[in-house]
Parts: C-alpha cells; sequence; structure tokens
C-alpha cells in the first residue's frame, strides 16, 4: 500500500485533532472535581471543627476544665485551617464566619483556663456561628 502525502497529511491532521479532541474533553472536568475536592476539603475542617467543640462542651459539662481547653485549641486549628481553604476559594462571607466562630472559641478556651462554666455557653455559641454547608 503506498501512502501518498495527500494521505499522509489527512492521517496525521485526524491524529491531531482526535488528541486536541481527548485534551479538551479530559480537561472539562477538571476544574469541577478539583472545586469539589477543595469544597470538601473546607466541609471536613467544618466537621473536625465542630466535633472539637462538641467535644470541649461534654468536658465541661463534665468539669473537665484540661481536656475541654485542649478540645477548643483542636477546634481553633481547624477552624484557622477551614477559614484559609474557603479563602482561598473566594468565598469571604463563610470564611469570615468562621473567624467569628474562631474567636468566640478563643474566649471560650481562656474561660476554659479560668475555670469558668461560661466556656460552655461560649462554645455552643461557636458552634452556632459555623456555616451550615460549605
Amino acid at each position: 500500500m503506498r501512502l501518498t502525502l495527500k494521505a499522509f497529511a489527512v492521517l496525521t491532521a485526524a491524529l491531531l485533532l482526535a488528541l486536541l479532541g481527548g485534551w479538551m474533553w479530559g480537561s472539562a472536568g477538571a476544574s469541577r472535581s478539583r472545586e469539589a475536592l477543595a469544597n470538601a476539603g473546607a466541609g471536613l475542617h467544618m466537621a473536625n471543627a465542630r466535633a472539637r467543640l462538641l467535644e470541649a462542651r461534654v468536658d465541661l459539662f463534665e468539669v473537665n476544665f484540661g481536656r475541654a481547653s485542649l478540645s477548643l485549641e483542636d477546634a481553633r486549628a481547624e477552624l484557622t485551617a477551614a477559614a484559609q481553604a474557603l479563602d482561598r476559594q473566594g468565598r469571604r462571607q463563610d470564611a469570615d464566619a468562621i473567624r467569628a466562630a474562631l474567636a468566640v472559641a478563643e474566649e471560650a478556651q481562656r474561660l476554659a483556663g479560668r475555670l469558668d462554666q461560661t466556656a460552655n455557653a461560649r462554645a455552643a455559641e461557636a458552634i452556632g456561628l459555623l456555616p451550615k454547608a460549605p
């Protein structure tokens, strides 16, 4: 079989079009996947923070101020990570809500350090300030 220059050009063009089409098709869903991954990461940090705040409330109810302070410290780290993740996504309103919850959690930790039972109410307030879903 003899391959002419015209046939070779047509086959090369078809191959290049197929490669370009495959690349475009593959990259079309990549941005949605990255966005979903970023949302999941922020949601995980918020869920962990909520769990640590609830854990601190139980510890405060049991009058275990030391363990409550550790739980509140863990919650603060998770809240900071969630706010940073939301900032990277451009979701300023949710990030600001997280920062407000962070400020209240810091106050709850200070109160727990002074063995003040009102730290439980502040931890509950911090939970209430968290956005419902990322």
